[in-house]
């Protein structure tokens, strides 16, 4: 039975609390043969047991994925509050608005745990690694506890790096967390560049500092791998520990484009005909040990395939189309693939709903696995508009 709705006002933030009972996952992991769309959407969103977490501009809202209804929802009701980021796990909901302000969520209940000021204007990225919230301050790292919010550590980044955008972090076994950084993207005097710093998250001692790629020629492994792809060299396959990266081994110079990394196997995409990577047509799979292809597949003729998600040993990808600008508005069939990581067996196929392609079809008119785990799988336009679809078993 639903509850009845409760607002909580503390600082200026709304706070619904939880509506009825805490929603089940649909089952443990990604799902292995989803059979039905339980849920078409119009916004990207987290999938975190039973629930989806959309941003609203003001705040979150989570979403019971069976009924559709509101399960809580987090508002910030003062002017000029913009959500810039934010970030989830399986117990709690970070919000980061453009003033500095972070608001800690118990995912749950959808009651206040914390708050914290940053004292510093502008959009900033928040990540969840390992319990604990990593973001950007002023030339800075910082971290703070996932449940209560206490300032666990501060890392000076360098004198050349004033500005820093905290572009991902990943919790590594040894007290090791990898934070990947832009520095200055958003400063007009001072050039650009990405920093990998290996923390101490103990202490938030800097251990190594490197610099790397974009984050768009960047893909994240399994625990301590990292892939980068720079059109200059070929894919390195690196190793991720406390004494800094090293190189485990290559892909051959042909292949540049990688799309996904998981589960011992990492995905590069090529269109043939074209050599480009606005169309991939082929998959080619290769084993993250040492770097030798496994398998490949090929699309149907006037098809492509969008990004993939590995997760638990399959590899989840949309067969689809190829669209051009003369198909924005059209409705498109297209298949949810499910892929053996190891093999490239196929496992499963699901006929996906008509989905109406949109305005940059030639471009960005791609359907992408954006997200996998707790028995659903969510699939959205890579422009971020349009439909999104969650498939579960």
């Amino acid at each position: 039975m639903i509850g009845s709705l409760k607002l909580g006002h503390q600082w200026g933030d709304v706070f619904t609390g939880a509506r009825g009972p805490f929603p089940a996952a649909f089952a443990p992991g990604a799902p292995v043969a989803p059979d039905r769309v339980v849920r078409r959407t119009t916004d990207e969103q987290a999938l975190v047991h039973g629930l989806s977490v959309r941003w609203t501009g003001s705040g979150v809202t989570a979403m019971n994925l069976r009924t559709g209804e509101e399960y809580w929802r987090y508002e910030r009701r003062e002017p000029k509050a913009v959500v810039g980021e934010s970030a989830v796990s399986e117990r709690t909901v970070v919000v980061g608005h453009n003033d500095g302000r972070l608001v800690g969520i118990d995912l749950r209940s959808g009651k206040l745990l914390w708050r914290v000021d940053v004292r510093e204007d502008g959009f900033r990225f928040v990540h969840l690694a390992g319990g604990q919230v990593v973001t950007g301050a002023p030339g800075a790292v910082r971290a703070f506890d996932e449940r209560d919010g206490r300032s666990l550590w501060t890392l000076k980044v360098s004198e050349s790096c004033p500005v820093v955008l905290v572009v991902s972090a990943h919790a590594l076994p040894d007290h090791l967390s990898v934070v990947h950084v832009m520095c200055n993207v958003t400063s007009l005097d001072r050039d650009g560049y990405n920093l990998l710093l290996g923390v101490d998250n103990r202490t938030g001692e800097a251990v190594w500092r490197q610099r790397t790629v974009d984050p768009e020629q960047m893909a994240w492994g399994d625990g301590h791998t990292l892939v980068t792809s720079d059109p200059e060299r070929p894919v390195q396959l690196l190793d991720m520990n406390r004494q800094g990266t090293s190189r485990r081994a290559a892909l051959p110079p042909d292949e540049w484009d990688v799309v996904a990394a998981g589960s011992g196997t990492v995905l590069t995409g090529t269109d043939p005909k074209e050599d480009s990577d606005d169309h991939d047509t082929v998959l080619h799979a290769y084993d993250s040990r040492d770097g030798r292809r496994s398998w490949q597949l090929r699309a149907p003729t006037g098809q492509e395939y969008g990004f993939p998600a590995i997760a638990d040993g399959r590899v989840y990808v949309v067969c689809q189309p190829l669209l051009t600008a003369a198909d924005a508005g059209r409705r498109i069939q297209s298949d949810l693939v499910i892929l053996d990581a190891d093999t490239g067996r196929r496992l499963h196929t699901l006929r996906l709903p008509a989905m109406t392609a949109p305005d940059d079809s030639d471009d960005f008119g791609k359907l992408d696995v954006l997200d996998t785990g707790d028995g659903a799988v969510s699939i959205g336009w890579r422009d971020g508009g349009g439909d999104l679809l969650v498939a579960t078993d």
